[in-house]
């Protein structure tokens, strides 16, 4: 039941903040609109599919990983940072974008077992999930590095290593649940790699 609660607060502030973004949307900016519009459409997405999951399925794995509040927080940290003057924002428009359309992939190919808790039972290898075990973290990833790239401080740098150091550390704990199922081992046997062929 813990779970359950867990994966609906994360469905409903996921919504919350899609609909924040609409309140807050700047259109003075293309980059800056760019990355706001595609912010509100994967937090619906997930919003949506969270809790259309959840209220579909009462029980999920047990997982205790707070790590996606840190990724959450520092995602919200750098778009706040953004330069939207920075010279380079048309070519980082193109990184967000295929950051982008790489989580919006994931999420629909994992469909139903799309959770903030993974569920043992429903285990997606298929689509973009043959290619890498975690492609949205590196969907993810990629949208955060473009907003990044806008404005390279001392303090970006820091949230920006913090959000991979919490992308790690989730994708860690993930996978030692994950493992106690043999689907799981046999596809970590077929599909090697976390998030980036031939490195991780």
């Amino acid at each position: 039941m813990k779970h359950y609660i867990v994966n609906l607060a994360f469905g409903i502030t996921f919504l919350n903040l899609a609909i924040v973004g609409i309140c807050n949307l700047n259109l003075t900016s293309s980059f800056m609109a760019m990355v706001q519009v595609c912010a509100i459409a994967c937090n619906t997405l997930m919003g949506v599919m969270i809790l259309f999951n959840t209220i579909a399925s009462s029980s999920s794995s047990p997982l205790h990983n707070p790590h996606w509040l840190g990724m959450i927080a520092c995602n919200i940290a750098l778009v706040k940072l953004i330069d939207a003057t920075h010279p380079l924002c048309g070519a980082l428009s193109l990184l967000f974008l295929v950051g982008f359309v790489i989580v919006i992939i994931s999420v629909l190919s994992i469909g139903r077992s799309f959770a903030v808790t993974p569920m043992l039972s429903q285990i997606k290898t298929r689509h973009i999930y043959r290619m890498v075990r975690h492609p949205m973290y590196l969907g993810e990833i990629l949208m955060i590095t473009a907003c990044f790239l806008t404005s390279i401080t001392i303090v970006s740098s820091i949230v920006m290593a913090l959000f991979i150091v919490f992308a790690v550390l989730r994708i860690r704990e993930e996978e030692k649940l994950l493992l106690k199922s043999d689907s799981y081992k046999q596809y970590c046997i077929t599909t090697p790699w976390r998030i980036i062929p031939h490195l991780w």
